[in-house]
């Protein structure tokens, strides 16, 4: 607030104030006789009493006027609180009468009643004469202040009141409940500006009766007051400054460590990883993982495992058997998990899992010998060659991974492989790892806390994997629970984790934002969205459900909006979206729930791509339904453009194994029993292998490969 809106302000706020020093400079207001002089246009100069003087330029006046400078206060507003006179006040009259020009004043002061590091101020009544207004411009010389002023009114030189001064701000504090907390300001004011007084605010509102230097807040809690601000007004004659608002940090009181869920036993092949985990709460919590040789009788420190989780690497046939707790402590006390148990079996065979997948653009393969190859689409590195936007139309090995067992496509950029060891390996675009970065990744890199990993299927930006333990693991995004993870974020590059609530399983399926299970009574568990269901995320549901309708699977695939099912009879069900007639019950209505196609009897295995599907009868033929722009159905033609009834792809005898491209306009892939590779559909990117970037509507072999 500036001086003169201070002043205005304060008017009014005493009707009697003594003031000290009236006699300066020529006694009291009467003892000095008026003085008066009519100016006319050409201006003039009038000596007032005791020095003082006013000078009004030519052309300041509209007409002559009769001036008169008084020694006197009859009439005039109390003076501002807290000011303090330094001598006369005088009476410059006619009262309001202005001016064209300003007229210069003089009036005298004493320079003896100046308190040392303040300064005079010259005060005049404002037009209203209600209150009073700081002189702008006004000059110190000697005993007088010299100023421009555009009226004639009162005026008076005083030491102006001074705002309070805060040398001390409140500190932030931090207690522990239900302690309490004190803060405490340093501030300072001049004597003339008149004693201190506080008011203290919590989150900027009054608190009763607070009103001293320091303040203490009284019993404490997290839940009422943790983030709470504190601050104080330090308040004058002059006015208010208000202080920094402290923080007030309430943390909980020390809580013992309990174990919410054990140490759970694992199960891997030699050369695998094994992760424990425990999920406890407390205060403070110190982990110190342990493990026993002798079983159960002695555990030993393990050296740097002091996390939640304890990942045994490499593991080897002589670790069979070993126990693994992790030991708890805080202030509070200590607490030792029950024993997991590590039971190590021989490795699998290098031929286990999918030999062959379909990308959006690319499509991976992988040989008896466990050498991985790629071709088509690389702009993401999911060919793995070591270098972005290397694609190519042939077949070639992918990096220098090698002891691959399986392999997957997920979704356009990204490729996964699970290695001999039971660990998983991927490429790619990286967002379907850690689903925020986003960053590429030319080369394999291993995803961590995957181990014992014998099956896995990529979806369009989450992967499910399924351990040697019938366990099921995910990782990637979870923005529609697909992880089955109820918090819809998920930190970067999070590892894969366990997910819940499902019984013991044998085969999994990712799709665009929904996931499958086939657990070993041959039932189908779901969660994320359902497939084809575009109604939002509150649809989403991160606990594994029971699909309603279904028993006696033997085998399922999910694309990004439709699902399918075989069942033991060799009949096949689908539900979802059924755009282009890819459910193949010969309509194009979408099923919320499974309904049977028309294949009833002879498949032995099925794929879901992006408006396709796929189905190997037991005769080693191949069945297409769906959508046909660029020949997906491999009937050798293009029209229909899309077709809601199976139907054989052309020419494919002896095929064991078959594989969906994830996009609409995608490709198909077949195994024969010869090792060859057949491949048929979109072929812009160079996803058939065939050495060249044209379509094709019916199947043709991919160039130089043989997986036997």
């Amino acid at each position: 607030m500036n001086a003169k809106r201070f002043f205005r302000a304060l008017r009014g706020a005493a009707a009697v104030l003594v003031v000290a020093g009236l006699g300066a400079c020529g006694g009291s207001d009467h003892d000095a006789p008026a003085t008066t002089l009519t100016v006319g246009a050409g201006g003039g100069t009038l000596a007032g009493p005791a020095g003082s003087q006013v000078v009004v330029p030519a052309g300041a006046l509209a007409q002559p006027t009769s001036i008169t400078i008084a020694q006197d206060k009859a009439g005039a507003p109390a003076l501002p609180p807290g000011s303090t006179s330094l001598g006369a006040m005088f009476a410059l009259t006619p009262h309001g009468t202005g001016f064209a020009m300003p007229a210069t004043l003089t009036i005298p002061f004493d320079p003896s009643l100046v308190p040392a590091g303040s300064t005079p101020t010259l005060l005049k009544t404002n037009a209203a004469q209600d209150g009073w207004d700081v002189v702008v411009g006004a000059t110190v010389s000697g005993s007088t202040m010299q100023a421009p002023i555009s009226s004639f009114s009162w005026t008076i030189i005083v030491i102006a009141p001074v705002l309070p001064t805060i040398a001390g701000q409140p500190a932030d504090q931090s207690v522990v409940e239900p302690n309490a907390a004190t803060f405490s300001v340093g501030a300072t004011g001049p004597t003339l500006s008149g004693l201190l007084t506080f008011q203290w605010r919590r989150n900027g509102v009054a608190i009763s009766g607070a009103n001293s230097s320091s303040y203490s807040t009284g019993p404490t809690s997290v839940a009422a007051d943790d983030g709470a601000i504190y601050s104080v007004d330090v308040t004058n004659l002059a006015g208010t400054v208000p202080s920094r608002g402290a923080t007030l940090t309430v943390t909980g009181a020390v809580v013992a460590p309990a174990i919410g869920q054990q140490p759970a036993d694992a199960s891997v092949a030699v050369g695998a990883s094994a992760t424990f985990t425990v999920v406890a709460t407390g205060t403070s919590l110190v982990y110190q993982w342990q493990r026993s040789i002798d079983g159960g009788v002695t555990f030993t420190d393990i050296a740097g495992a002091n996390a939640a989780s304890l990942t045994v690497a490499n593991a080897q046939a002589a670790d069979n058997g070993l126990q693994y707790r992790v030991h708890l402590s805080n202030a509070a006390g200590m607490l030792d998990s029950r024993a997991a148990v590590l039971t190590v079996t021989a490795a699998p065979s290098p031929t286990q899992g999918a030999r062959i997948a379909a990308g959006g653009g690319f499509s991976i393969a992988v040989d008896h010998a466990g050498v991985p190859y790629s071709w088509g689409n690389d702009s993401a590195g999911q060919l793995g060659n070591g270098e972005p936007n290397a694609s190519r139309s042939t077949a070639a090995p992918l990096g220098t991974l090698t002891a691959v067992r399986s392999v997957a496509a997920g979704g356009e950029y990204q490729g996964v492989a699970i290695r001999t060891d039971g660990t998983v390996w991927a490429w790619g675009y990286r967002g379907f790892v850690d689903c925020a970065v986003g960053s590429l990744a030319s080369t394999p890199f291993q995803i961590a806390g995957a181990a014992g990993i014998v099956a896995v299927s990529a979806g369009q930006d989450h992967t499910l994997l399924l351990r040697s333990d019938k366990a099921v693991l995910a990782y990637g995004c979870n923005g529609y629970r697909q992880l089955g993870q109820a918090s819809q974020a998920v930190p970067p590059m999070s590892p894969a984790t366990v997910v819940p609530g499902l019984p013991p399983i044998k085969a999994v399926a990712a799709g665009a934002e929904s996931s499958l299970a086939l657990d070993e009574g041959g039932e189908v568990w779901a969660w994320g969205r359902k497939p084809g269901d575009r109604s939002g995320s509150t649809a989403a549901n991160a606990t594994p459900t029971k699909v309603a309708g279904l028993s006696g699977v033997i085998a399922i695939a999910l694309a990004e909006d439709h699902a399918l099912a075989l069942k033991s009879d060799g009949s096949v069900w689908a539900w979802g979206s059924n755009r282009n007639g890819k459910l193949g019950d010969g309509t194009e209505i979408d099923r919320a729930a499974p309904t049977a196609t028309l294949l009833t009897t002879g498949v032995t295995a099925v794929c879901a791509g992006g408006d396709i599907s796929l189905a190997l009868r037991s005769d080693g033929t191949v069945m297409s339904w769906g959508i046909n722009e660029t020949g997906q159905l491999g009937s050798g033609s293009a029209s229909p453009g899309f077709r809601p009834q199976p139907a054989p792809v052309l020419g494919l005898a002896s095929v064991v194994a078959i594989a969906c491209g994830s996009t609409q306009l995608s490709h198909g892939l077949a195994l024969l029993a010869d090792g060859t590779v057949r491949a048929w559909g979109r072929n812009g990117d160079g996803q058939l292998g065939d050495g060249s970037k044209n379509s094709a509507l019916a199947p043709v072999v991919v160039t130089g490969l043989n997986l036997n």
